[in-house]
């Protein structure tokens, strides 16, 4: 028994000399050293990517917003370096944005800036030549001057009264009625408004309605302006003693209004863009007078705000609008009524 206990006070001493050994200087050394060898393997990765995630976030700051930071790994930093990137890609998506935005404002504000000096411009130069004491005009000269300065006023006018409406669109502050009214006299009233200027031309407008189609739903205002504009449009790129067709139908629970012309066509290139405001095709369908190129994009707003779609096929020879609405689940007693109190 005490040789036992002689055996292990023997070699808690033994061990405890190899600690001091350990613990010695050189031991010191050689522990400081592996601990430093095992923080530059661990640490000094993930302090390189947080140093990268530093400059990506500086470089962020100073306005570069292609910055990004390294985010491979599943770990801490990779996780805050991801959050970061998702960051920065959203401030650059806002910021392209931001930049669209304004520079679809300058081309507003230069467009409408050019749309109101052309007929102000010519106004202003039969007002100067009316007022010189020099000159001595016809009663047939001073009644054509003042037929164009006329002319030019209605111009303006049409083009305040449409930057109005697209403004008001756009800002949702237009109350719309929606209610069932005749389709036939919708296209009733549009022929008729235009019956003198076709007619100079030779121009044939016919309308078709399917019965299915005789009473649609919404607003019968706003729709007949849209349809208005777009006979407005086909009348002044049909051919003289062209022909410009109305057509309604209902397919499922939408209704469908088409207007087509048989003028040159327009060009592949110009379709995605002829709903933009004040844009304007080639010459192979600027023949006549010129509208303010704001009706596509007034008749597109209305048909959105409708929950509908139009677009436009086009070839040469034909060019056909489309408008599709939906409709609601026909009541009978709404479409019965009467069609005098439709419209």
């Amino acid at each position: 028994m005490a040789s036992h206990c002689q055996i292990s006070t023997f070699a808690l001493a033994s061990g405890a000399h190899a600690l001091a050994r350990v613990l010695s200087v050189p031991g010191t050394l050689i522990l400081i050293t592996a601990a430093f060898l095992v923080s530059a393997v661990v640490f000094s990765p993930a302090r390189r990517r947080l140093q990268a995630l530093e400059s990506a976030a500086e470089r962020l700051g100073a306005g570069d917003l292609s910055a990004r930071a390294p985010d491979a790994g599943a770990d801490e930093v990779a996780r805050v370096a991801r959050a970061f990137n998702v960051m920065a890609t959203e401030l650059a998506t806002r910021d392209e944005a931001l930049r669209t935005s304004d520079r679809l404002r300058r081309q507003m504000v230069a467009d409408v800036s050019h749309e109101l000096k052309t007929p102000l411009t010519s106004m202003r130069g039969y007002v100067e030549t009316l007022r010189l004491p020099d000159i001595a005009l016809s009663p047939t000269q001073r009644s054509e001057y003042l037929d164009t300065i006329e002319h030019e006023t209605r111009r303006l006018e049409r083009i305040v009264e449409d930057l109005l409406d697209i403004a008001r669109l756009e800002n949702g502050v237009v109350a719309f009625e929606r209610r069932y009214f005749a389709t036939e006299q919708l296209f009733a009233h549009v022929v008729q408004r235009h019956r003198a200027t076709a007619g100079g031309r030779d121009i044939e407008i016919v309308a078709s309605v399917e019965a299915s189609a005789d009473q649609l739903f919404g607003d019968p205002y706003r729709l007949e302006q849209v349809v208005e504009n777009l006979v407005a449009n086909a009348i002044r790129h049909a051919p003289d003693g062209g022909r410009i067709e109305l057509e309604a139908d209902s397919v499922d629970d939408t209704a469908v209004i088409a207007v087509t012309d048989n003028g040159p066509g327009i060009a592949p290139e110009h379709i995605e863009h002829i709903f933009d405001r004040f844009y304007k095709v080639d010459a192979a369908r600027a023949s006549g007078t010129s509208g303010s190129g704001l009706g596509l994009s007034i008749a597109r707003a209305i048909v959105g705000w409708h929950g509908g779609t139009i677009r436009v096929e086009s070839r040469p020879g034909r060019t056909r609008f489309t408008v599709v609405l939906p409709q609601p689940a026909a009541e009978e007693p709404q479409r019965d009524q009467a069609l005098s109190a439709n419209l």
